[in-house]
This record gives C-alpha cells, sequence and structure tokens, in this order.
C-alpha cells in the first residue's frame, strides 16, 4: 500500500489559520477513478488559446466518445476521456501536433502538479526527403532513427513502400 493511499492524520501542532484536513483513502480513489483515463498535454514552443488547443484536441482524438479538457497552469492541460478506444490511440497514435507545434503528452499521474512536471521527450515524426526507393523500408528507417533517439513506429505506408 502507497502512502498515499493511507489516510491522512492531522497533526497535533496543525495551526488554525491554515488547517490540514483530511481525506480517508477510499475517497481518494473514488475521486482519482475519473482521472485515469486523462493525459496531461503541453504545447512545445507555443502557446495557443483555450479554445483552438480544445477544438483541435476534439479533432483529432474523439472519434468514438468526447473529451472533456480543462486548462492548467503553466500551459499544460488535462483531457478527459470518455472512450478508452481513443484514450488508447492518443497514447499510441504517434507525434500529434497543432500547426507545427508538438503536443507532449502523458497519462496523469496522482497528485499532479504543473509547476512540478518536467518535459523530458516527446515523439516527433521525422521525414526523409529524397530518400532513394531501396531505402524505403522498416530497416532503413530504423536505422536512422537510431540516430536521433529510437524508433517507436514506422507508418504503414513506409513499411509497405507504398510512398517515398
Amino acid at each position: 500500500m502507497r502512502e498515499d493511499d493511507l489516510d491522512d492524520k492531522v497533526p497535533k501542532d496543525d495551526d488554525p489559520r491554515c488547517p490540514t484536513i483530511p481525506f480517508k483513502a477510499m475517497e481518494k480513489q473514488r475521486w482519482r477513478r475519473e482521472w485515469r483515463s486523462a493525459l496531461i498535454v503541453k504545447v512545445l514552443g507555443c502557446s495557443f488559446p483555450f479554445l483552438v488547443i480544445a477544438k483541435r484536441l476534439q479533432t483529432i482524438w474523439a472519434k468514438c466518445g468526447t473529451l472533456q479538457i480543462s486548462s492548467l497552469t503553466y500551459g499544460f492541460y488535462v483531457v478527459c476521456f470518455t472512450s478508452q478506444f481513443d484514450y488508447e490511440q492518443a497514447v499510441a497514435g504517434g507525434s500529434w501536433r497543432i500547426s507545427d507545434y508538438y503536443l507532449t503528452i502523458r497519462p496523469w499521474w496522482r497528485n499532479c502538479n504543473p509547476k512540478l512536471a518536467k518535459v523530458a521527450l516527446t515523439m516527433v515524426c521525422a521525414k526523409i526527403p529524397g530518400l532513394p526507393r531501396e531505402f524505403i523500408n522498416r530497416e532503413v528507417v530504423e536505422r536512422i532513427a537510431s540516430y536521433i533517439e529510437r524508433c517507436i513506429k514506422v507508418d504503414r505506408a513506409t513499411q509497405n513502400g507504398d510512398r517515398g
């Protein structure tokens, strides 16, 4: 059992001007349940109005269900999914962008605090114009990607050699 799942204990020297309010573990679990299908999102390098971000995320992610999008601080947003399929597609779907700016996404975490969040990695789509046809295959693409970082996914058209 995690420390955070235990009932909060009120310290004996609690300051009456700023009291500590205890919550039971069952309450915390119940309140957190809806956040299990949520993502924390940030646009890298640009600030867009909330409505622009909300409309774009609705367009790209809400295929089977609906999204509830809320603005957090420090440029982060939380996106709650009603469809597990939509959630999984957003997580595994590849590099997401708004205009030419990449989105960082990560699953919601307990006691989420955007002030402490660090963006360490993001998935990007690498395009290699002019790559000769004989090099358009999974093995070559994965080798090229290994020089950038690591290959997460090769699109189907590249795997099949349908497009250059």
